[in-house]
């Protein structure tokens, strides 16, 4: 036998499932704390699309405009166990008050505690479960097992009153990776490659053996569709394993419930957080969030306006490699190729297309499908080398100057708030617009800059060393607009907010905590953060000569009564005759010294705004110089 036939035999195709099992830290599932929030996040994510995109449709139709609502809830269930014998692992427990549930070689039984006791039967084996004192003893076949903790197991349930979903859909939509309808769409989205929350379905899955429960609803229904959905892995297909009815408390929507494994932590990584962080850059969003704790915190819309829709564009030759022009001519319906160019590409007219074929020799007639790769490459390259016009960016939807600074002020009540969007740029062909808010004292107790950063809307609270956002954050100099430094961060009560809106974020991988860095995109985060800050700069100078024309004022009182008291005594003189006086003095140096004061405050806003121009002019020269 060949050894190239003998190891033929162990190859073999393996799904996308299969592969995200073994390396689920792709995902985002790394530990239990990120596992907890990757999880809710995928959900929320959902919803949120879908509330838009219903909206979105009710606009268009001049119907009246549903606003998203989201409930989030997350509660710890049950502790959880992993049973060792001598050797080895052997199943998995989990244990509530009432209940015991037990997964052994990827199958799970549940039974309910009686008497302090419970039995799970498998094929092979036999579970004997028992607690007394506080004590839990596990027996597998007569042997006795060892108990080890792990992270609690929690359940997460995320329910919206946005379109419902086709009850024909529901399996693949959570039970099969890279189904969706977001991928192929050129427009911006907070999902984009049909694996969110399926990666949260196959973790609930591998981590307790539990299908994920979803209860949808669409209008014409009268009660909701509820599945019990879980993958094959091998296959990546959905399997059902339960089906009913249930009552849904809006007219339509959708509800997810996922049982994982998790850690619930507080802080700026943590799910409350995550929550509140999502609230600020979703205004037109009432979100309802009940923590492990039994904790209720509302976070009321402050917008009745959807944000603007995204429209989906066609790919651009500045962004578009070989492979897949080759596959656009391939699949097009034109029937000519001067027609497919025109057509299947942004910014490309007919005139450019023509002239682009006629200097080729390619015969403009010729169908799309038969163009061979050489051609095709002569093409695309042809069409990459002209100043094109740069893509439409009807596309973005970004949050906004006035939803911004109005989530800050709802959420801290500051001093100081500005929000900044810059125009839409271009990378490889793709269009993304960044925008960026900063807010001073009130709420924010910190002695250091927070950075908030968001891509879609969405909040990324992970691997921020290697985010672009905040490497362009770090490499300003931030002592040129007066602000102390600690470690390239400026000190004070202050937070940023960095969001980028793109048809295509170019997270550095799959679970879309950072963001890659292109020269373009640090370039446009540097500008906008540099124009805030000297509106920061502007202010923290007013505040600071306020506080010196307050000790100059307060000295005028202070010494005033004093004087008058003093000379009182002196020139034998009613005190009150002499006060009254000095009150009449005091107020014309008062008068005097406050119009010196504003004086200053206007040159410095006649200073700053000479400033803010020459920068306009210049800004490309000071990005660079940083």
């Amino acid at each position: 036998m060949e050894i190239a036939e003998e190891l033929a035999r162990n190859q073999k195709e393996i799904s996308v499932t299969e592969f995200f099992e073994k390396n689920r830290h792709l995902l985002g599932f790394d530990n239990k704390q990120k596992a907890l929030l990757t999880c809710v996040k995928e959900a929320v994510d959902n919803s949120l699309d879908a509330c838009e995109e219903m909206g979105y449709i009710q606009q268009k139709n001049g119907m009246q405009v549903t606003l998203p609502e989201i409930t989030v809830e997350v509660k710890q269930l049950s502790e959880n166990y992993q049973l060792l014998n001598e050797k080895q692992n052997v199943a998995q427990m989990m244990l509530s008050k009432h209940e015991v549930s037990i997964l052994y070689k990827g199958r799970s039984d549940s039974k309910q505690i009686r008497g302090g006791k419970a039995t799970i039967k498998f094929d092979d084996a036999i579970f004997d479960i028992s607690e007394s004192n506080d004590k839990i003893n596990v027996v597998m076949n007569g042997e006795q097992l060892k108990l080890k903790k792990n992270s609690p197991i929690f359940l997460i349930s995320v329910m919206d009153n946005g379109p419902g979903i086709m009850p024909d859909k529901i399996p693949n939509i959570f039970g099969k990776m890279l189904y969706g309808s977001k991928f192929q769409a050129m427009k911006q989205n907070r999902g984009q490659q049909g694996i969110g929350i399926h990666s949260a379905v196959l973790y609930s899955q591998l981590t307790t053996g539990k299908p994920a429960k979803v209860v949808s609803k669409i209008e014409s229904q009268k009660k909701a569709k509820m599945m019990k959905v879980q993958i094959n892995i091998m296959k990546n297909e959905p399997e059902v394993v339960e089906e009913g009815e249930e009552d849904y408390p809006y007219k339509s929507g959708t509800k997810v419930e996922l049982e994982i494994e998790g850690l619930y932590v507080t802080g700026s990584k943590g799910l409350d957080e995550y929550i509140k962080r999502t609230s600020i850059v979703n205004p037109h969003a009432n979100i309802i969030y009940i923590n492990p704790n039994g904790e209720k915190v509302v976070y009321k819309r402050i917008s009745n306006q959807l944000p603007k829709e995204p429209i989906a564009i066609k790919p651009h030759p500045h962004g578009l490699e070989i492979g897949i022009f080759m596959r656009i001519l391939k699949n097009s319906s034109e029937r000519t190729i001067v027609s497919a160019l025109e057509n299947e590409l942004s910014r490309v007219s007919r005139n450019i297309a023509e002239q682009t074929l006629k200097s080729l020799g390619i015969d403009p007639k010729t169908k799309p499908q038969d163009i061979d790769r050489v051609q095709a490459n002569s093409i695309l390259k042809a069409l990459q080398s002209l100043e094109l016009m740069r893509p439409q960016t009807d596309c973005l939807s970004p949050i906004g100057k006035d939803g911004l600074e109005s989530s800050l002020k709802r959420e801290y009540s500051p001093e100081f708030v500005s929000a900044l969007v810059r125009k839409p740029e271009v990378y490889r062909g793709i269009p993304f617009q960044i925008e960026t808010a900063v807010a001073y004292g009130g709420k924010i107790q910190t002695e250091k800059a927070i950075l908030m950063r968001f891509a879609n809307k969405i909040p990324l609270l992970f691997d921020s060393s290697s985010c672009a956002l905040t490497q362009s954050f770090l490499s300003i100099d931030y002592t040129r607009y007066g602000l102390k430094v600690e470690n390239k961060v400026p000190l004070g009560p202050m937070i940023f907010i960095i969001h980028i809106a793109s048809v295509w974020v170019p997270y550095t991988n799959e679970s879309k905590n950072a963001v890659a860095s292109y020269p373009v995109i640090t370039k446009e985060i540097k500008l906008a953060i540099q124009e805030l800050l000297r509106n920061l700069s502007i202010f923290l100078n007013r505040k600071h000569r306020n506080i010196l024309f307050q000790e100059r004022i307060g000295l005028f009182d202070k010494y005033g009564i004093e004087l008058a008291y003093s000379l009182s005594k002196l020139i034998d003189m009613d005190e009150s005759k002499i006060k009254k006086k000095i009150e009449e003095l005091l107020k014309k140096k008062k008068e005097t010294v406050i119009k010196n004061v504003e004086e200053s405050l206007n040159q410095s806003d006649v200073i700053s705004s000479k400033i803010e121009a020459d920068n306009a002019v210049n800004g490309e020269n000071e990005t660079d110089g940083e």
